[in-house]
């Protein structure tokens, strides 16, 4: 095997959750789709994201690394410490037999000891920050990073000098999705008439599916149409299931509420408008899609980096936000009906999308190996 075809082996520290796992991911896929390259992922022990990797025949390293504690608890600090610790020393050994030519960090806590391994042993390192506010493994991890990649603009960068917005890789099905009429089709709807799609996370939101199904009630007493696809997450399906069946003024074929959709690219296909969280992942998936969105930022989100997101879009004037205050409810129930009653407003914002100022999320993974190529310059693998 020449220099020109030896793979090139690169560590991807990522996991904990699907924000920071799947971008992760879509980079992988994209590097195993030129032929050139050899990941490894690296994730803290039992992570969720390890049945996916075995899914996908990725190899992976795990290391016994815990989040940093955010009370007061001086144990819970020395644990941390240890682990910190011990799971630096961790990833250089692994460094040392797997010989990538590059790190890269996708946010989770298992990033900065990946990154500071990397410092360590002087080879090139590179961050990717989905939010438009750096979390603290990636604020930590930027002070060694050798390149820092962006999915949103981030507002008083303090490593604008070294960053690049790239955009946050998408899973590989959103590159597909079927016409409306097909999608609307798909899930029971009829192509006539306007679908709002409603999710919170894989976890689900108790506020939001609580407030979304009162505002289909309203809007079902005023006769207003409209086509509900509401995924609730597994923890409350079952009470909201039993509670649309109990609200006999709500049409059951007008409704359909999941627990889960694993086929996301086509629920969004099918809405019209969405009423969901502002994590980064999510924020890049409605750009794809150009899909008007009312955004609700998760209350307490660290560094309120979900509000910021969100602003993203509704400065470009193409999503409406919404925080989660006492009024949230009757706020909810206005900026939906309101905007039934208006699909021009819709139409309007999404072709707001084209001013936002985000490049396309499919070109992303590319982006990002096109960073990676240039940090790492003609080198390939030595073995």
């Amino acid at each position: 095997m020449n220099a020109e075809t030896r793979p090139r082996r690169v560590l991807i520290a990522s996991g904990g959750t699907g924000g920071h796992f799947y971008p992760g991911l879509a980079l992988a896929n994209e590097l195993r789709a030129r032929g050139n390259w050899r990941p490894l992922f690296l994730v803290k022990k039992n992570d969720i994201s390890i049945t996916a990797l075995r899914e996908e025949l990725y190899p992976y390293a795990e290391i016994d690394m815990v989040s940093m504690p955010r009370g007061p608890n001086p144990l819970a600090y020395a644990r941390f410490c240890g682990k910190l610790f011990s799971s630096v020393l961790a990833v250089t050994r692994i460094i040392s037999d797997f010989k990538p030519l590059l790190v890269l960090g996708t946010g989770s806590y298992v990033s900065f000891p990946a990154i500071a391994a990397a410092a360590l042993r002087g080879i090139p390192s590179m961050i990717h920050e989905s939010n438009a506010v750096f979390g603290l493994a990636n604020r930590l991890s930027g002070l060694l990073a050798s390149k820092v990649a962006l999915g949103l603009p981030v507002k008083h960068n303090p490593f604008a000098a070294k960053s690049e917005l790239t955009g946050t890789p998408l899973r590989d099905f959103f590159s597909a999705a079927p016409g409306p009429a097909a999608a609307k089709a798909g899930f029971g709807f009829v192509p006539e008439i306007p679908v709002v799609l409603a999710f919170g996370g894989s976890q689900g939101a108790g506020r939001i599916n609580q407030a979304v199904f009162e505002a289909a009630g309203e809007l079902s007493a005023g006769g207003v149409p409209f086509q509900l696809l509401h995924i609730t997450g597994k923890r409350d399906f079952a009470e909201f299931s039993a509670k649309y069946g109990a609200n006999p003024g709500i049409h059951p074929a007008r409704v359909k509420v999941l627990d889960y959709c694993a086929r996301m690219n086509e629920a969004y296909a099918a809405a019209d408008l969405v009423v969901c969280r502002a994590g980064g992942s999510t924020v890049s998936e409605l750009a794809r899609l150009k899909k008007p969105a009312l955004l609700v930022p998760l209350p307490g989100a660290p560094g309120d980096h979900q509000t910021e997101n969100a602003r993203v879009l509704a400065n470009a004037g193409a999503a409406l936000l919404l925080k989660e205050g006492p009024a949230f409810a009757a706020e909810l129930l206005g900026e939906i009906s309101g905007l039934l009653k208006e699909p021009r407003v819709i139409g309007r914002m999404r072709e707001n999308f084209a001013g936002a100022p985000l490049p396309d999320p499919l070109r992303a993974a590319g982006a990002l190996r096109a960073a990676m190529e240039t940090l790492i310059g003609g080198k390939n693998d030595g073995n």
